[in-house]
């Protein structure tokens, strides 16, 4: 599917936080219009990024510059559906297309891995204590050691320094392949839309939270009560897990439609001056 540009964004939507609850039911709506072919889709985005991140030394970043065309390609999915087709699998590849937004997306993707990497060294400095002390046997690591040098204050850095990362990128996938901004407007129009959102956010990350700790605990309870063992719970559990996966990124449409402004709607005229007065006789 081609999509043409959409002209250009000057200025992006401040909702309310109870938008966020909005989004995740628009996304349920989208999702389930076309479920099975929305989780194959992700299924196979969620396989490339793993294959990608296995490949020695460099699988990170190689994983990491794939994301933003991979952005494109699951909100792609939600327009589709929305418009009542099925997401084929080719939408991955629409950011690849000849043309000027692919030039875009591939300085994207470097800046995010490089982004990405950077982070991950910060991060590793201060895990590099507790992983001196992990231990392995037989090949594996040892559980034991593991959730005894647990690097919490690694896990902690690398959230506050992901969030930032994340904002940069949530929307400029959409913005350089569909709107042709430049990378750093894009970056910059970004950051600011998911700032000045940050309340919808907050609450579509807590609702998503909540309902995936919950389908969690009520389906592994059903499968244990079931008499099954734990490598079959785990089985059974995957399919679970990957549907609460299809339906996070079903939000992606959802959010782009809600904030970023659609073509052909202009922005808010400014207030009128007031009348000058008569003067007086």
């Amino acid at each position: 599917m081609i999509v043409r540009p959409q002209g250009a964004v000057t200025y992006v939507r401040t909702l309310p936080a109870p938008a966020g609850w909005t989004w995740l039911r628009e996304a349920l709506a989208l999702y389930w219009r076309q479920p099975f072919a929305f989780t194959a889709l992700v299924i196979l985005y969620t396989m490339m990024l793993m294959l990608a991140a296995n490949v020695p030394v460099l699988g990170l970043p190689i994983a990491a510059f794939l994301v933003p065309f991979g952005t494109v390609g699951l909100t792609l999915a939600g327009k589709v559906s929305e418009q009542g087709s099925m997401p084929l699998p080719a939408l991955l590849l629409d950011g690849f297309r000849p043309g000027p937004q692919r030039t875009a997306l591939l300085r994207l993707g470097f800046i995010h891995a490089a982004m990405v990497l950077a982070l991950v060294l910060i991060a590793s400095a201060f895990a590099i204590d507790e992983l001196r002390n992990w231990k392995v046997s037989e090949g594996q690591l040892d559980p034991a050691s593991v959730s005894q040098n647990i690097p919490w204050d690694a896990l902690a850095v690398s959230l506050l320094l992901y969030a930032p990362v994340l904002m940069l990128t949530w929307f400029a996938p959409q913005l350089v392949a569909w709107h042709r901004q430049t990378v750093a407007k894009a970056m910059f129009f970004s950051f600011f839309a998911c700032w000045r959102n940050k309340g919808p956010f907050l609450v579509l990350g807590l609702v998503l939270m909540c309902l995936s700790l919950g389908v969690g605990y009520v389906a592994t309870e059903l499968l244990r009560a079931m008499g099954l063992s734990p490598q079959m719970t785990s089985m059974l559990f995957a399919p679970i897990a990957m549907v609460m996966t299809s339906l996070s990124y079903a939000t992606q449409y959802p959010i782009y439609r809600a904030i970023i402004e659609p073509q052909g709607e202009a922005a808010p005229a400014p207030p009128a001056p007031p009348a000058p007065s008569p003067p007086e006789s």
